[in-house]
């Protein structure tokens, strides 16, 4: 079919009675962020930096209109679909595309509030508005799949947000490497470590404050590797009677030479152990000759966004950032644009 087609949040505006009647910037260039420059007395002119462009957020707009047989299903409508989506907490998910080709993805929220100017057409009620919409981070690597798991690894030297196509989000930080399932939602960590070394053996780690109603943990620290290796890290806990467990096992990370961030989510009633110690060993069980570690630290973890089940189905992931600087991506998922 020849259109263009929009959808929130996975709905389609059409299914809303929402139909666009022009759209306004969203592929337009974007604005750059002042340059700095360099005023030499010694010489002409101006001396710019232009050797990394850095730019503003995404701001378009969409003209719409919305139409029901009468005011009450317009405004029910209305209400139930841009309202409800755009009331939610974090960035929406705009999908749009155009005539069947691929689709543009943006992650936005809505700038100003929707003033509907009502008018009649053929005996139905019509409301004519516009949507000002903002992309915040509009620099984005765009991948898809339809594989309820998958692995994804990269590493760059700048913070980056990746959203996973099912309404919740994560930040990458230098070495990024996890694996998505999709049957839950991912965990975000608080960035608050809520654990200090012990003063009786410094191998051991305690919790200064067990926070009440959060059950989610993200277990991180930082490992230095002389040379490449794949590893796994352990949590161990040790609980009052003196007995140990096994509390949390990671995903195979695929560390690189220098340091490494290596973490993981898990549930865990953190008021039944004393002591908690980090290992992290190869594959095979072993201790990793010359690797050492640093920053361990345990985080409450919580959603970011709001998940919807996507098993089965299509996902779009976003990788926003300092997209340039990605270096060395891995990840089954198909990359559909390098850079929009």
């Amino acid at each position: 079919m020849n259109e263009v087609k929009y959808y929130l949040n996975g709905k389609y505006f059409k299914d809303f009675g929402v139909y666009v009647s022009e759209s306004n910037g969203i592929v337009d260039s974007l604005e750059r962020k002042p340059i700095q420059q360099y005023d030499w007395s010694e010489y002409h002119g101006l001396s710019p930096d232009l050797t990394s462009p850095k730019y503003k957020e995404r701001k378009f707009e969409l003209k719409c209109f919305i139409i029901g047989d009468n005011w009450e299903i317009m405004f029910d409508n209305f209400k139930d679909f841009l309202i409800k989506e755009f009331s939610k907490p974090g960035t929406q998910r705009l999908h749009i595309e155009p005539f069947e080709f691929k689709v543009l993805p943006y992650e936005v929220y809505m700038m100003e509030e929707i003033k509907i100017e009502k008018r009649f057409k053929q005996g139905n009620m019509v409301g004519v508005f516009n949507l000002i919409l903002i992309e915040p981070n509009p620099i984005k690597k765009i991948l898809k799949t339809n594989l309820d798991t998958f692995h994804l690894s990269y590493e760059c030297s700048s913070e980056t947000e990746i959203f996973l196509g099912d309404g919740t989000k994560l930040i990458g930080r230098g070495n990024v490497s996890f694996t998505k399932d999709y049957s839950a939602p991912s965990y975000q960590g608080s960035g608050i470590n809520i654990i200090q070394q012990s003063a009786i053996n410094n191998n051991y780690y305690e919790l200064y404050v067990i926070p009440s109603g959060l059950n989610h943990y993200l277990f991180s620290l930082k490992v230095s590797l002389s040379s490449a290796k794949d590893m796994n890290m352990y949590l161990i806990g040790k609980k009052p009677d003196n007995t140990y467990h096994a509390v949390a096992i990671s995903e195979t990370f695929s560390g690189a030479i220098g340091e490494n961030e290596i973490s993981l989510v898990k549930e865990l009633d953190a008021s039944t152990y004393s002591k908690f110690y980090f290992k992290v060993l190869d594959t095979e069980g072993n201790e990793i000759s010359g690797s050492t570690f640093t920053d361990p630290r345990i985080e409450t973890a919580e959603v970011i966004g709001e998940w919807q089940n996507m098993l089965g189905k299509e996902k779009i992931i976003i990788i926003a950032g300092n997209v340039d600087d990605i270096k060395n991506l891995s990840t089954e998922a198909e990359i559909i644009w390098n850079k929009i």
